[in-house]
């Protein structure tokens, strides 16, 4: 007769197969959407089109996401945390203008990438969605890094964050808008930053 550990640890075992079925089936349907939305545009996301494409009824993608406005937001997290980790990848250096320019240069090459989650996370393109404030604090968690790194660059005035912030995002949108399959815009994203936390630094002394 089995004894209370190995019904414990028979159940611990179930419970972390139904945790990873359910992540796995949450990843499909994440990656559906997102794939769904490059095609079709952000605001005519269908969960019934989602559901379809992994091989769900609308009813059982509810078990996982109970509305639309759910589903955004955990698109909205999760492109989030795919942008975070191409911030995370750019090398700090000794130089911390040079780190600000690659990581501007980062975020404007990993939205002009992926247009979809640009206007779903940037651009605010569904009307009335809101992220949680669970997913906005992903979405801060980029932004820090941004912030700590323009700190160690000596740019802190909140103007010239916002001048840096409005550039890196502005030309996103151009590139995306005007010259989707170039880089007319999008190349012009460093040097653009660069300039301007020159300018910054220049105007302090």
């Amino acid at each position: 007769m089995a004894d209370k550990q190995d019904v414990q640890t028979t159940t611990s075992r179930a419970g972390g197969r139904v945790a990873a079925r359910r992540e796995a089936v949450c990843r499909d349907i994440l990656d559906a959407a997102w794939e769904q939305m490059a095609v079709e545009g952000v605001a005519a996301l269908s969960v019934r089109e989602v559901a379809r494409s992994v091989g769900l009824r609308q009813q059982s993608l509810t078990y996982y996401y109970p509305s639309k406005q759910a589903l955004l937001d955990a698109l909205f997290s999760d492109g989030f945390v795919d942008l975070r980790v191409a911030l995370e990848a750019v090398p700090e250096g000794d130089d911390d203008v040079e780190t600000v320019v690659a990581t501007a240069q980062a975020v404007v090459d990993h939205c002009v990438e992926r247009p979809a989650r640009y206007h779903l996370m940037l651009q605010r393109t569904v009307p009335r969605f809101e992220p949680s404030e669970a997913s906005h604090q992903v979405a801060l968690g980029c932004l820090g890094i941004l912030q700590r790194r323009l700190q160690r660059a000596r740019v802190t005035d909140p103007a010239d964050v916002a001048v840096v912030r409005s550039l890196i995002s502005g030309t996103a949108a151009e590139q995306i808008a005007n010259d989707p399959s170039g880089r007319e815009y999008a190349d012009r994203a460093g040097p653009g930053v660069r300039t301007l936390l020159h300018a910054a630094l220049a105007s302090r002394t």
